[in-house]
């Protein structure tokens, strides 16, 4: 134990031992402050896919081009798409060695069948054979309610003594009101839910749960499949078809292999069995068609489910739709996982972190001179000469992807020097808040901070308008919303009298026009800030938003408010958006000093914990 330390953000235990066990920007962080210092022996990053995650892969990324190459590394993970090419990604870029130790052998053989009939009688199947816990997939929030209702129409999958413990354990965890209410009865009757939704403590009784073999089918999105430990002995793909942004396609490989990876547990199953469903309109004529076809002396089965599968895709093309059948299911059965690809976005504050040459003696990516300066340096590894063109030229992307991140670079240096962050040579010579406020735009807030005097409603305005989530305001806004196609409606039906081509687009312009919506000081300031620098569009993305300020106005509890405004399918989404207005009030304290931001978040963090402390406490 004396040996082993351990380090997250707030939470720091052994920092001497030999061997750290760390968060991803514990370590970044390590190689950017001592950019000439190996940091460890030997670094493991495990669960290595994590390169691909959208809003934290960079960490791992750029911590492989900084890591000094007298440092061994080692990389773990379950689920790489040709891990070769990242290898030699990794080679190239540390001027160092990288093999790859390659194992196709799962300690739980994984069975892959594909299923024509309904999800229904799949789920007696399952129950009455032991083949449980099972997952079955959903690609959509209010699905996982609708299946989860489907399978409370069968018996009863859990004993009395297994009820009794899981309404014991629903006691402790589960509100007296909003979600709780609908998610207990189908607790009792073995069936979990799991998705961004459900608070994070529901989640976490599914998962307990599911883990003691309490309930036995948990309905998920694909948030169970992304890291969250609850192997199952069965998953279910009642669907291989999901809609992004109202448009249908087919999960990709790398999606179904993830998911299914679930199957089969070490300490339990001799296999996993992933089972994927045929649409239930084939299903359905299927079973007629072969029904009738029964009652013919001599009929060729194939050939009836071959035209039943003919007539589907041909509806489904008509339909604009995409259709699954066996021969898609084989085709992602033998695809392969995702290949790591770069997710890093250049900010001001990673261009302020990790610094830039100096821009009189070292020109921007593209220039003559730049190139003559590159073919010197090439022979150096990145961590001899770590600033933030280094890191963008050893990213893991195409040179059309690299051109355009240059590009970016070069933008954002201009709006830092237009509004006096960093002088001729690139050197930072004010707004030392902006390396503090990853993933927030620092420059806009410095901007805003540095020009402007904010009262708390207006700096609640601003830590709303910088959260990238809007789940919640569209449901709030959604009366208004209803209430402005109403008034439409009947403005297109009044014009058309005397101008049949008016057009919907005609009518919306006009509400408009005689409804404007009053910007905030917030969004004023923005504009304020756009036409100050000369790439105003690296800033932009960003929408008013007042789920907090109308919560805490309200003088409402969490659930109140849920409530009222008929949350119970987003409390999660709710616990979630309070939890990131929390950290952004209390990173833009840390680097402003602004007490009403750290009142700001501890009124949040109160609220909160009347939900979930125990949350609360791991997230501050």
């Amino acid at each position: 134990e004396g040996n082993v330390g351990f380090a997250t953000g707030d939470y720091k235990v052994n920092r001497e031992a030999p061997i750290q066990v760390e968060v991803a920007e514990i370590l970044w962080n390590r190689i950017v402050a001592d950019k000439h210092v190996s940091p460890a022996d030997i670094v493991v990053m495990d669960e290595g896919h994590y390169f691909n995650d959208p809003e934290r892969g960079y960490v791992w990324e750029q911590s492989i081009i900084g890591l000094d190459p007298r440092t061994q590394l080692v990389v773990l993970s379950a689920t790489v798409g040709h891990p070769e090419k990242f290898c030699q990604w990794v080679e190239v870029t540390r001027r160092m060695s990288m093999h790859l130790v390659d194992s196709r052998e799962r300690k739980v053989p994984l069975v892959h069948e594909f299923r024509e009939e309904m999800l229904i009688d799949t789920v007696r199947e399952l129950a009455h054979g032991g083949d449980v816990p099972a997952i079955v997939f959903v690609f959509g929030r209010e699905q996982c309610f609708e299946v989860a209702r489907l399978l409370k129409s069968c018996r009863r999958f859990t004993t009395d003594e297994e009820k009794a413990r899981i309404d014991t354990m629903c006691d402790e965890a589960l509100l007296p009101s909003g979600a709780a209410r609908e998610l207990r009865p189908l607790l009792g009757h073995g069936i979990g839910i799991h998705h961004a939704g459900i608070l994070p403590r529901y989640k976490q009784l599914v998962e307990q749960l599911a883990l003691e073999r309490l309930i036995k089918f948990v309905v998920s999105t694909e948030t169970i499949a992304a890291g969250i430990n609850l192997p199952a002995r069965t998953v279910v793909f009642p669907s291989l078809r999901k809609f992004i942004k109202q448009q249908p396609r087919m999960v990709t490989a790398a999606e179904y292999h993830q998911m299914a990876g679930r199957a089969g547990r070490p300490q339990f199953d001799d296999r996993g069995l992933a089972i994927t469903l045929a649409p239930e309109q084939v299903v359905s004529d299927l079973k007629k068609e072969l029904k009738d076809a029964a009652k013919r002396p001599a009929y060729d089965e194939g050939k009836v489910k071959r035209s039943v599968y003919g007539r589907a895709r041909s509806d489904a093309q008509r339909k604009g739709d995409v259709i699954w059948t066996p021969e898609v299911h084989a085709e992602l059965v033998k695809g392969e996982p995702a290949e790591l690809r770069s997710k890093t976005k250049i900010t001001a504050e990673q261009v302020l972190a990790i610094g830039l040459p100096d821009l009189t003696a070292k020109a921007l990516p593209g220039s003559e001179a730049e190139a003559r300066m590159a073919e010197a340096e090439a022979s150096l590894p990145p961590s001899m000469r770590l600033d933030i063109v280094t890191v963008i030229d050893h990213l893991l992307l195409t040179d059309r992807e690299r051109r355009e991140l240059q590009k970016i670079l070069a933008q954002l240096v201009d709006n830092l020097k237009a509004i006096g962050v960093i002088d001729e040579h690139g050197k930072q010579v004010s707004g030392q808040m902006i390396r503090g406020l990853q993933g927030m735009d620092g420059l806009l807030i410095f901007y805003i901070l540095f020009n402007h005097q904010l009262d708390y409603v207006e700096l609640r305005q601003l830590v709303e308008y910088l959260i990238d989530n809007d789940i919640v305001q569209r449901v709030l806004d959604r009366k208004g919303e209803d209430e402005k196609k109403e008034w439409m409606r009947a403005k297109l039906r009044e014009l058309r009298v005397d101008n049949p081509h008016v057009t919907w687009e005609d009518v919306e312009a006009q509400y408009e026009k005689e409804h404007p919506r009053e910007l905030t000081k917030v969004e004023l300031i923005h504009q304020e800030f756009a036409s100050k620098v000369p790439h105003p569009e690296l800033h932009g993305g960003k929408k008013a938003k007042n789920v907090w300020a109308q919560l805490e106005d309200s003088g409402m509890s969490f659930l109140e408010f849920v409530e009222k405004h008929h949350l119970e399918h987003e409390e999660g989404n709710l616990f979630s958006y309070l939890v990131r207005v929390m950290n952004f009030a209390g990173k833009l304290y840390e680097a402003s000093q602004l007490s009403e931001l750290e009142e700001m978040a501890e009124r949040v963090k109160k609220l909160l914990g009347r939900i979930d402390i125990r949350l609360v406490d791991g997230l501050r």
